[in-house]
Order: structure tokens, then sequence, then C-alpha cells
């Protein structure tokens, strides 16, 4: 009995482990097609189809959290959901990346863009100080940390401010 049954159990592990990974390939493939699709509408993509690969992104993570695509997916998933100006649901999926993917090598990256969403997107300013200081604090070697600090400098100043800023700085250069 015992040497009829482990031939039997091990098939069966097999058909299910091929299934698993087939049906990840074919999510995979998906995913890819649709990004394909997108880049090559890259001047007017169909709204749909980009909310069909956010939908794609995160049921990916949502159903396969321990596969090494998935932070990249989720990855993905922040940036296009802050590209279709939805910042509520970018701000989530950046806390999920930090809190369920912390090893991440675009933690860094993740850190500076919840910033920029609670200044640029959430308009709060005072979130986008203190994750900015946060950066800085974690990463101050990072590429991103002069930006980091210049956002900080320039919190809260109008275009016009900016600009005026700009002005005076370049007549003041002129004049020395």
């Amino acid at each position: 009995m015992k040497r009829t049954l482990f031939p039997l159990v091990a098939f069966s592990i097999m058909v299910f482990a091929f299934a698993c990974t087939s049906g990840i390939k074919k999510e995979m493939t998906a995913i890819e097609t649709l990004e394909k699709e997108l880049t090559d509408q890259a001047a007017r993509p169909d709204p749909e189809k980009l909310a069909g690969l956010l939908d794609a992104y995160t049921a990916f993570v949502d159903n396969h959290a321990a596969d090494t695509m998935a932070p990249l997916y989720l990855y993905k998933a922040i940036n296009l959901s802050m590209g279709i100006n939805n910042g509520a649901l970018a701000m989530q999926l950046t806390d999920r990346m930090l809190n369920e993917y912390p090893k991440y090598s675009r933690i860094p990256e993740t850190v500076f863009l919840k910033a920029y969403i609670y200044e640029n997107q959430l308009s709060n300013l005072g979130l986008a100080l203190k994750t900015y200081q946060d950066f800085l604090s974690r990463f101050p070697e990072h590429d991103l940390a002069d930006d980091a600090q210049a956002a900080i400098d320039n919190l809260g100043k109008s275009p016009e401010e900016l600009i005026r800023e700009f002005e005076a700085r370049a007549a003041q250069q002129a004049g020395n």
C-alpha cells in the first residue's frame, strides 16, 4: 500500500506545483502584454488598459506575495497610481510596500515617493516635510538626497515664488 501511495502523492505534488507556476507565468505574461500595449500608446494611453494594468499588478501581489516579482509589481503600481493622479491609492500601496517588503532594494525610492505623494497629490505639507526628513536621515547618501533637500527648501512655495528666487540668485551670480 505504501509503495503505491508514494508515487501518487509525488505525482500530485508535481502537478500542483506545475499548475501554480503556470498560473504565475500566465499572469506575468498578461502584465507584460499590457505594459507593451501601453508603451506603444505612450501619447494617449487607454484609461481602461491603465486600470487593467493597475489591477493586474495588485492582483499579482495579492495572490503571490512571496514571489520575487511581487515587490517590483507593487512598485510599478505605486508609480502608475501616481501617474493617474490617484494619490490616495498610491499612498496605500506605498505603505504596503514599506510594511510588507522592508528589505526591497527600492525602499529608499519608495520613502521618497511617499513624501512626494504627500506634497504633490495629497497636499499634506506637514507629513511631506516629516517624510522628506525621514528619507534624509535614513538615506543621506542616496542619489535622491539632494532632491529631498531641495523639496524641503521649497516646500509650500508657489511657482511664482520659486521663479522670483531663481531670478534673484541668477542676478546675484551675474553681479559677482
